[in-house]
């Protein structure tokens, strides 16, 4: 793009005019061509503007074209992508449709958003089996402890919501043990430049209302083509009717992540999404990934001066920074009056999360020092 003017990308934010935001890992901003979308689907189906197709049909095709954007941008085939309402969603399909034997067992990081220990897999006798952190980091090492012959799926949040750790997907270490990985990549994809091919991942879950800047209710889930094979939709509607009488639509390629969608999907959702990927793709990954990874790496530097207990680790190159707070959550009230948007927890000790995406700037952060010193 040669040089962009950061100040007319934060034009595109209305909110930015007069709060410091950093609270992207909670909700990420909307710009205004995301809400343009919104529109547009509003006003089609308003003054019923379908030309000479059903409505339906102009939906589902607009689906399949923001398929092809999702796979293009997480390093996947459109073959490889079903959409789903929200992250969980995602991955209860992938619990609820594999084939699960008495003596499995699951692995989880202690700290997961959606942990892997579902009503499923204690129906099944599933063993759930916690990876446990130390210093704020789930090592490896210690990921091989827990994981043998009979561990079926090992999950990770590519980054973690509590303190922004950012993991090694290693999907080897399940591979070895004929083991799948499950990825919950919302704190991840649209701040981080990701290719869940490359990286050998079997499953992975997005909701895209945090660094995507996209909608609620709207999320996908990446099942690559050989899982596709064996994992079992875990419910059927209009669009994976199995019933040999007449379908309702043309019956859903059976050799498709799609085969995992049931039915009508928020289709104004796909709109909004579909803006959201043009402009991420117009700025490109590469710039977003090094402006968020700055921001958070000099707010790390800015912490440090100031004394604070910072939790996550260091050189952990991710767009969450956490730091030991006591009275957390009425201290990010306190902020809120001041029009400085983070997140505060009690949780675990207390603690505040601070979460930048590309609009941030060093400005920012020094407001919110200023504001915490």
């Amino acid at each position: 793009m040669g040089m962009i003017d950061i100040e007319e990308i934060r034009r595109d934010f209305p909110v930015l005019r007069d709060w410091v935001y950093l609270d992207n890992a909670f909700v990420g901003l909307m710009p205004r061509q995301v809400r343009e979308g919104y529109n547009l689907w509003a006003d089609e189906w308003y003054n019923f503007d379908v030309g000479n197709r059903t409505i339906l049909s102009g939906w589902l095709e607009r689906a399949e074209r923001v398929r092809g954007m999702i796979a293009a941008f997480i390093g996947a085939s459109p073959m490889e992508i079903a959409y789903t309402m929200c992250t969980g969603s995602g991955l209860n399909i992938v619990i609820n449709g594999t084939k699960w034997r008495r003596g499995d067992n699951v692995v989880f990081p202690e700290w997961e958003h959606n942990p892997l220990e579902t009503y499923t897999t204690r129906e099944n006798g599933v063993e759930s089996r916690v990876w446990k952190p130390v210093n704020g980091r789930f090592d490896v090492a210690d990921l091989k402890k827990l994981i043998d012959d009979k561990t079926r799926i090992v999950q990770v949040s590519q980054v973690s919501y509590v303190n922004g750790f950012r993991a090694d997907l290693s999907a080897d270490v399940a591979h070895a043990h004929g083991a799948k990985l499950l990825v919950d990549a919302t704190q991840a994809v649209g701040a981080l430049k990701v290719n869940y091919k490359r990286d050998d991942v079997d499953y992975v879950s997005v909701a895209p209302y945090k660094y995507l800047m996209g909608p609620t209710g709207l999320a996908f889930l990446y099942v690559d083509s050989e899982s596709t094979k064996e994992l079992i939709p875990d419910r059927t509607g209009w669009k994976n009717q199995i019933w040999a009488g007449a379908h309702a639509e043309e019956p859903t390629p059976a050799n498709t992540a799609e085969r995992f969608e049931y039915g009508t999907i928020n289709f104004q959702g796909i709109y909004a999404l579909e803006e959201s990927l043009k402009y991420l793709n117009r700025l490109g990954m590469d710039y977003i990934e090094k402006r968020v990874l700055d921001t958070t790496g000099y707010l790390y530097k800015r912490l440090e001066e100031l004394g604070k207990a910072i939790w996550t680790p260091e050189g952990n190159e991710s767009p969450v920074v956490s730091y030991m707070q006591e009275g957390a959550v009425d201290l990010a009230e306190r902020l809120k009056k001041r029009k400085i948007k983070v997140t505060g927890r009690e949780a675990h000790g207390g603690h505040m999360r601070v979460s930048a995406h590309f609009y941030n700037t060093r400005k920012d952060v020094d407001k919110l020092i200023e504001a915490v010193d």
